[in-house]
């Protein structure tokens, strides 16, 4: 036994005092018999004393003298152990380590006192708190050194003049490399399906088809066979596909370039535009069978955002990629035919019907609910339209209903349509699909039976159970999806002549003037509209400006610069009226005319927010770039609202957002 541990060995401490008494004795028996007399006495006493203390004595003596030796004999455990183990103040001054820590990093010198943020470049002491107050953390940090894995588990130690850290490091590369193992291997299910497929077989020959559908089986089949997968066509131009998750990585690095390669074959179909959309669900722990769903969902959302792109369900979220394709209209009206049936029966199913469209609501959203209303009043249905009854739209299109007495009581506030929920209502919900800005997203969480029907990009996954959703990107706006319902179940000449102008009007605003976002299904639409008494100058004079309006659009347009070459950004920010939306939004329009501009962007205070509305030309994708920071839309019109930002905040932020897409893209 070395010298410092015999000193430490309290027995051994105690023979030793007890001899150097007897030494004494006998030297003061020497020089006098009394000294040595009372010597004797003393030393007798003192081992009275210890014996009593020792067998006799409170329990928190005999506690201290037994912890103090406790403390000893785990120290010198705690340094001879192979396990590392680091003792450091909340600074990140070191204060020891054992021989285990110095081994694993013997390329690095710790001395004593030391201080930094951080104990290396992995482990960075703020960390450590965290940990043991995040109960979903399991109290560890998860770390890598020299290709092992260690599980760090922190242990605050409290002390009278000084608090510390005590992180044991627990090697757990086995353990971690089993469980990467098991992810690697997990089984992911995928759907995908040609977008505009009814499109590309109704415009070419049979045989034609047959050799592109052939071409675009095999380019997936090599994109498949690459990830060591399966593919199987469960139905024309649909396919389900089965990989392992290790490949999913490679795919995240390339941006899933498979939407490229099927793009690339859209030089063989006569300039129709070839794309494809993907569902995957990356969901772990699951079932196939609840995989299959979630892959089904997943590429119902990439559907509803536009398709050309790839949407991944992870466990909390979804990853997007692609929708840098702008996708042509659909030519069919199957999907409307079914939709309106559907929607027909639930009316009838219905005690009453309660609509409403976006907050700030615009000519589209408020012309399409009108149109609703109309088809819930054909079936004999209690209908109300739940609206900002301050808002500057409203009032317009209010007067220009005023001359029929069946909208003198249909339009409520959202506190009042609160209290006409029964749980048989049906809630329609038009020209939007993003929860936040709904009129009243209270009515929509409350209510049992809803329906969406919106022409936007679905930026993110409902949390509930719709009994329709009918999200068309590719459709120019509400009013003609509505129109078109109204056109397959209404008898002709239902529609009252305001009611047909004022959809028309919503058309109008939303393909400004039919110059943007227009495909068949949209002049069907408005000669629909026309047929039931719409006038086209009646609708176009809903536009006309006042005063105000054209001197805020002066002030934009004064405060115009150009970014990166094709981006045209102004901002406004001398008051904060409602209408600067709107005044917004027609600004943007009008800077796309700008030689060489393809995307506008307006940036605007509207109460206590920052408003941003984007159009493009079609050939940026507007609202993939205001996802970023929280908007979204159509391709080539989109808008975000930024609360409790500045406008200098909210112009760095849109910026940020163009450089991202700029780069991705």
């Amino acid at each position: 036994m070395s010298l410092k541990k015999l000193l430490k060995n309290n027995v051994f401490m105690l023979v030793l005092s007890i001899a150097f008494m007897i030494a004494l004795c006998i030297i003061a028996f020497v020089y006098s018999v009394k000294a040595g007399i009372i010597s004797t006495i003393l030393f007798i006493c003192y081992i009275i004393y210890v014996m009593i203390y020792s067998y006799f004595g409170s329990g928190e003596i005999k506690n201290n003298l037994a912890g103090k030796s406790l403390a000893s004999h785990t120290f010198d455990f705690i340094s001879d152990m192979n396990v590392p183990v680091l003792l450091c103040d909340s600074r990140g001054s070191v204060s020891w380590y054992n021989n285990a820590f110095r081994e694993l990093f013997s390329e690095t010198t710790f001395k004593i006192g030391d201080s930094g943020k951080s104990i290396s470049d992995d482990i960075d002491i703020s960390r450590f708190e965290k940990a043991c107050k995040d109960a979903d953390s399991d109290n560890y940090i998860l770390a890598k050194k020299d290709n092992r894995y260690f599980r760090i588990h922190p242990y605050y130690i409290e002390t009278m003049r000084k608090n510390f850290w005590l992180a044991v490091w627990i090697d757990s590369t086995e353990h971690e490399e089993l469980i990467k193992k098991h992810i690697d291997s997990n089984v992911l299910v995928a759907y995908a399906a040609v977008d505009n497929i009814n499109e590309l077989s109704s415009g070419i020959q049979q045989d034609r088809y047959r050799e592109i559908s052939a071409k675009i089986y095999n380019v997936l089949n090599d994109w498949v066979n690459s990830m060591h997968g399966i593919i199987k066509e469960y139905e024309r131009d649909k396919y389900l596909i089965f990989f392992e998750d290790k490949y999913i990585g490679q795919q995240f690095e390339s941006k899933f370039d498979i939407l490229d390669k099927i793009n690339d074959l859209s030089e063989d179909t006569d300039g129709v535009p070839l794309t494809v959309s993907i569902g995957i669900a990356r969901v772990f722990g699951s079932g196939l069978d609840e995989k299959e769903e979630a892959a089904k969902n997943s590429l119902q959302l990439a559907l509803q955002r536009g398709g050309a792109q790839v949407v991944v369900k992870n466990r909390n979220d979804n990853e997007f990629f692609g929708g840098r394709t702008k996708t042509i209209q659909k030519r069919t009206k199957i999907k409307s035919r079914v939709v309106a049936n559907e929607l027909v029966s639930l009316i009838s199913k219905s005690s009453n019907v309660l609509i409403m469209g976006h907050a700030n609501p615009d000519f589209d959203a408020i012309a399409s609910c009108v149109g609703i209303a109309r088809l819930a009043m054909s079936r004999g249905r209690e209908v109300k339209i739940i609206e900002d009854l301050d808002n500057p739209n409203f009032s317009i299109c209010r007067e220009k209903l005023s001359g029929i007495k069946e909208y003198d009581k249909i339009f409520v506030d959202k506190v009042y349509g609160q209290e006409l929920l029964k749980p048989d209502t049906l809630v329609v919900i038009s020209d939007v699909s993003n929860v936040s800005i709904f009129e009243s997203p209270e009515i929509y969480r409350n209510a049992e039976n809803v329906v969406v029907i919106d022409h936007h990009r679905q930026t993110q996954e409902f949390t509930k159970n719709h009994a329709i959703t009918y999200i068309e990107p590719t459709a120019s706006s509400a009013s003609e999806l509505v129109a078109e319902m109204l056109e397959i179940v209404l008898p002709l000449n239902t529609l009252a002549k305001e009611e047909a102008e004022l959809m028309l009007a919503g058309i109008l605003l939303d393909t400004q003037n039919f110059t943007r976002n227009v495909g068949i299904r949209t002049f069907s639409a408005a000669m629909y509209l026309r047929g039931e008494g719409a006038n086209t100058s009646s609708a176009q004079a809903m536009f006309k400006y006042q005063i105000g309006e054209f001197k805020k659009i002066a002030e934009f347009e004064r405060n115009i610069f150009i970014f990166r070459k094709i981006f045209a950004i102004t901002q406004y920010e001398n008051d904060n009226d409602p209408e600067n939306r709107i005044t917004a939004a027609q600004v943007a329009d009008r800077m796309l005319m700008i030689d060489g501009i393809h995307a506008s962007f307006t940036v605007s205070k509207v109460e206590n927010a920052i408003h941003i509305s984007a159009r493009s030309d079609g050939s940026v994708n507007v609202s993939l770039i205001l996802e970023k920071i929280g908007g979204g839309g159509h391709f080539d019109s989109a808008g975000a609202k930024i609360s409790g930002s500045s406008m200098k905040q909210a112009m760095s932020m849109l910026r940020e957002a163009i450089v991202n897409y700029c780069d991705n893209n």
